[in-house]
């Protein structure tokens, strides 16, 4: 999908040089506008390609029982888990979830403008936002909630992991098992990942216990696990540590051929918990069930009683053996 920009108020105001809430009022034909600033204010508008009417409108009414879900990746078993979870719920509370993939990084306007042109009145999103997205919702009061990880900004509801605790778990358990020489298998470019990869490195290190970084390859998956296999051996690493459970199963699938780690490898999410049926994998995690439904406890209640007060819920995690 192309960038798409979407004109916003603020883009109006700037360029006039008014404040937000004059362009809004003018666009309303609101009585405290002077005629000549209304018409300033909307052939601008018309120039710059504005279309009030793709979520302003319809926020005012909120009638739709839609909500948007909004994830990365169809493989991952951590998002079928709790998108099961999420839809259950949503279900029980008389709502349609949809199911919006981005792949693309942090989501944007256009993703935005894309749930709410679907008939969303709602948005949980496992994905983090850039800033013009935030902007977005915040000047159209769109109910959004942020699931899985701490947002960049504060202005952003979330309920998210520990991601220090995370790491700290994990190598206190490596500690416990006598490994010499952990390493970390990267996976997404994003805080998450930074967060428990330092906090496992820093505890080690305060042990005085070396431990590597690799980064696991999504696009050429067959390459880059043996690239990774290759390293572990070169460098003698006897506990692995993955950035999720997705990456630690196709570790342990990869040395299945050569009679197995002769380590640990340990995940993130939990997932064996959930799908008896999947490859057990030793992890961390939290409730994923209870995690879903106070995301949708949330987020129904902003959308349900216009809540606009920022709520930030850290949830626990265990190490799951």
């Amino acid at each position: 999908m192309q960038n798409v920009k979407v004109t916003t108020l603020s883009d109006i105001a700037e360029r006039v040089g008014v404040s937000v809430n004059t362009v809004s009022r003018a666009l309303r034909n609101c009585s405290d506008i002077g005629e000549s600033t209304k018409k300033r204010i909307k052939i601008m508008a018309d120039e710059m390609g504005y279309q009030p009417n793709k979520v302003a409108s319809y926020m005012r009414t909120k009638k739709s029982n839609i909500i948007a879900v909004v994830i990365s990746s169809l493989s991952n078993p951590f998002f079928s888990i709790s998108l099961d979870f999420v839809f259950n719920y949503l279900t029980e509370m008389k709502y349609h979830p949809l199911i919006i993939v981005n792949k693309e990084g942090d989501l944007t306007v256009e993703e935005i403008v894309r749930c709410m042109q679907s008939g969303a009145c709602g948005i949980l999103t496992y994905i983090d936002l850039d800033k013009s997205a935030i902007d977005y919702c915040e000047q159209y009061e769109i109910p959004i909630l942020l699931c899985g990880s701490k947002p960049h900004d504060e202005r952003i509801s979330a309920v998210y992991s520990d991601d220090y605790r995370c790491g700290k778990l994990v190598a206190q358990e490596a500690i416990a098992r006598g490994a010499v020489r952990p390493c970390y298998i990267n996976g997404v470019c994003s805080d998450l990942n930074t967060g428990r990869r330092d906090s496992f490195k820093k505890i080690l290190a305060e042990a005085q216990i070396p431990c590597d970084s690799y980064d696991f390859n999504y696009e050429n998956l067959n390459a880059g696990v043996e690239c990774i296999k290759e390293s572990v051996a070169e460098n003698g690493n006897d506990f692995i540590f993955c950035f999720n459970d997705e990456i630690a199963t196709v570790m342990l699938k990869a040395y299945d051929g050569d009679g197995g780690f002769k380590g640990e490898i340990f995940g993130v999410d939990g997932i064996s918990k959930y799908l008896p049926y999947s490859r057990t994998v030793k992890s961390i995690g939290g409730n994923l069930e209870s995690i879903s439904k106070r995301c949708g406890q949330i987020l129904l209640r902003k959308v349900k009683n216009g809540d606009s007060k920022i709520i930030r819920e850290v949830f626990p995690i265990e190490i799951i053996v």
